[in-house]
């Protein structure tokens, strides 16, 4: 599995910045809809101006923003299996995890090989990275195999032999960022579907709000200090 340094540096850059870009995007996404929230907690705060929503057939807000409102916690997700669960497997294997979550995918030639190399834990999370990416070239899974931790790794592989003009530190380094990202990155892919369809139910709700004369001269009349604000969450956005 020999590798160029130029090119296996160039990778690893691209995805970290990759995965950063990524994260941020989801950030941004849950701050809106944290903004939107706020400002419809505070206004429907206001006795009056629930008997103006009432009036005008708007008091009732979507389930999933009412809850968020609410403070009520989201509906769990499903979770990845534990590292006892995965690494049950003996080493060497492809775990039936790993193969559940191909079933519908194509990945690289080689893949198989790769994991092969790594512990089941490991290999899942290599395969769920690569799911939540894209399409993948060979040589991104090779970077995430390079990357493991050696407590992860299956006995007498050596993978940094191979890169020799990197240092143990700077591949320390390296993975321990990579280790930071990726599971930020995962974290963030799951959070990613649910906010994206609050944000667009939030929306629309507000945006029915703002398109009512009577709603807008009430807002613009009683919360003069947030109309401004309340008029920007109304703006479109794509998520």
């Amino acid at each position: 599995m020999r590798r160029s340094t130029p090119e296996f540096l160039r990778i690893y850059d691209a995805e970290c910045r990759r995965k950063r870009v990524f994260i941020e995007e989801v950030e941004e996404l849950e701050q809106r809809l944290d903004r939107i929230a706020v400002a419809i907690r505070l206004i429907t705060g206001d006795r009056q101006f629930r008997a103006l929503l009432a009036s005008e057939g708007l008091a009732t807000m979507p389930n999933i923003l009412a809850r968020r409102i609410s403070g009520s916690p989201p509906a769990p997700t499903s979770s990845p299996p534990t590292s006892a669960e995965a690494n049950s497997i003996s080493a060497g294997e492809i775990c039936p995890e790993v193969l559940s979550l191909l079933r519908d995918c194509t990945g690289p030639a080689g893949l198989f090989a790769l994991l092969r190399l790594v512990l089941p834990v490991r290999q899942i999370e290599i395969t769920r990275l690569m799911i939540a990416r894209g399409p993948v070239s060979v040589n991104y899974v090779k970077m995430l195999v390079a990357l493991t931790p050696p407590s992860l790794l299956v006995k007498d592989i050596h993978l940094r032999d191979e890169l020799p003009s990197l240092s143990d530190e700077r591949m320390a380094e390296m993975e321990s960022a990579l280790g930071k990202v990726s599971l930020a990155f995962l974290d963030a892919v799951e959070r990613r579907g649910p906010a994206s369809l609050e944000l667009v139910a939030a929306c629309c709700y507000f945006d029915r709000l703002m398109d009512n004369s009577k709603v807008v001269r009430y807002l613009a009349r009683n919360f003069p200090g947030h109309f401004e604000e309340f008029h920007n969450l109304s703006v479109p956005v794509l998520v």
